[in-house]
């Protein structure tokens, strides 16, 4: 049985590669083209396939703060790799391993430790720089068509080998051949050097520093030789960290240092929500404190004391932090978010409405800013002013699951049934929930006009069912 959420991280991450291996055998052809056959829309396709499948077993993180941050970094590379066609999503897991993965399609993943143990910005970019180096270069497409060259148990064993890492390599791998794990490591040290040339070219035009790949690399090493259990399972994923030092400080030989931009405000922010994310709430209580018995005015420790405490639902003390925190810094929309929404879940509606106001001026496009002010004028009963407010978060960030219950619950209010049943069938679906997904949707039909629409999305529905039922 896996206790450890780290733990799961490094078997869900095998498993993986063992979904990669799968493919490779449902996509064998005498193609002579060493990876032709899996064409960039199946690569597209089995991307979505492993998100899913992904969100069902991890937890990935939907703070905006976060997002917005991951997300900033990786346009801001984007630009510089030419035409690709795929549409990149990135993703950050909660998990103490500091760890990143790309999977087809455009999907990058990161784990929560990483950017915790980042110093600098930069770092965090030469990791994300470096994995869309790898899809930019195809090297998931690649190792699915060289599957075919070795069984599936022996691609499976070296993969998953690979993937976990520690002590558990030599159980994962037991049976495979030496020549095929040889084979797999060449291939997987050629994929780092590619994906790490490719990624400081990225990088460079962007405008970060090369040197932020090699800081972060370095701490790596460093992590390899202090452990006591199991490597860090980056290194497990991405081998070969001494020669990936060596050559990356070859191609900055001659280069400042500069760029690098230190511990930075976002990424502070960003790290405090992270570490309320993964430790235990007191655990992260006792941090920050510590933290402001040396520095009474760190705005951040505030915040991130205030999400601790929300966290083990003290509403009360939260409130009081982040007006402590609101004091120090009266325009940071985070700070007026978190508080707006203390104060909806203590019950103080007109406060709750007021300060989400504040940070919508600063920050127009917060999309969980406008469902909190949804949620307060609905408990308010002011039915049109939280519809508004939903659709605008809806238009904003169609990802926050509970918008679309709380959006069924309004329509409902009003005698929408049509509306009602297809977001609460919306809602379900988003949760992995597929057969109450489908049985408001069937409702939906008896009050809907659009029946063409929503008999298309029941037919999705049931290939969905289908295919899930027939995995187990």
């Amino acid at each position: 049985m896996v206790k450890k959420k780290g733990h799961k991280w490094r078997i869900i991450m095998a498993a993986l590669f063992l979904l990669y291996g799968c493919e490779g055998a449902i996509l064998r052809s005498s193609s002579p083209n060493a990876y032709a056959s899996l064409s960039v829309e199946k690569e597209k396709e089995m991307g979505r396939r492993l998100v899913l499948q992904i969100e069902k077993e991890l937890d990935i993180i939907r703070d905006p703060t976060v997002q917005q941050y991951v997300d900033r970094i990786g346009n801001r590379i984007l630009p510089q790799i030419g035409h690709t066609p795929y549409e990149f999503h990135f993703y950050v897991v909660k998990s103490p391993d500091p760890n990143a993965f790309a999977i087809p399609g455009g999907h990058i993943f990161i784990g929560s430790g990483l950017i915790i143990m980042a110093s600098s910005e930069d770092e965090v970019a030469g990791v994300v720089g470096h994995e869309i180096g790898h899809i930019k270069a195809r090297h998931i497409a690649q190792r699915i068509e060289r599957s075919k060259k070795l069984s599936l148990v022996t691609l499976a064993g070296i993969l998953a080998g690979v993937i976990i890492g520690g002590k558990a390599t030599g159980a994962m791998t037991m049976g495979s051949v030496a020549a095929g794990q040889a084979l797999a490591l060449k291939y997987s040290r050629e994929d780092e050097r590619e994906a790490d040339q490719l990624g400081f070219q990225y990088l460079t035009k962007a405008g970060y520093s090369g040197w932020g790949l090699v800081s972060f690399l370095k701490k790596m090493h460093r992590m390899s030789f202090q452990s006591s259990g199991s490597p860090p399972s980056y290194l497990s994923t991405h081998p070969g960290t001494e020669d990936r030092i060596s050559y990356l400080l070859g191609m900055l030989r001659g280069s400042p240092a500069r760029g690098l931009k230190g511990n930075g405000k976002d990424l502070r922010r960003v790290q405090a929500i992270l570490f309320v994310e993964e430790r235990q709430a007191q655990t992260a209580v006792n941090h920050f404190q510590s933290i402001l018995k040396g520095n009474p005015n760190d705005l951040d420790a505030f915040y991130g004391l205030a999400l601790a405490h929300k966290k083990m639902g003290r509403i009360d003390l939260a409130i009081g932090e982040l007006e402590r925190a609101r004091q120090l810094s009266p325009k940071d929309g985070g700070v007026l978010r978190e508080l707006g929404t203390c104060y909806f879940l203590r019950g103080r509606l007109d406060d709750a409405v007021s300060v989400l106001r504040e940070s919508l001026v600063i920050h127009p496009e917060d999309g969980l800013s406008l469902y909190y002010m949804g949620r307060a004028y609905q408990e308010k009963g002011n039915l049109e002013a939280s519809l508004d407010a939903y659709l605008r978060a809806k238009e904003i960030n169609p990802d926050i699951v509970d918008l679309y219950y709380s959006l069924a619950m309004v329509y409902g209010k009003r005698g929408d049934g049509c509306n009602s049943h297809r977001n609460f069938s919306t809602y379900f679906s988003r949760r992995g929930e597929v057969k109450p997904a489908l049985i408001h949707l069937r409702k939906a039909l008896k009050y809907c006009e659009e029946e063409e629409e929503i008999q298309k999305e029941i037919r999705r529905l049931k290939k969905a069912l289908k295919d899930e039922t027939g995995e187990r």
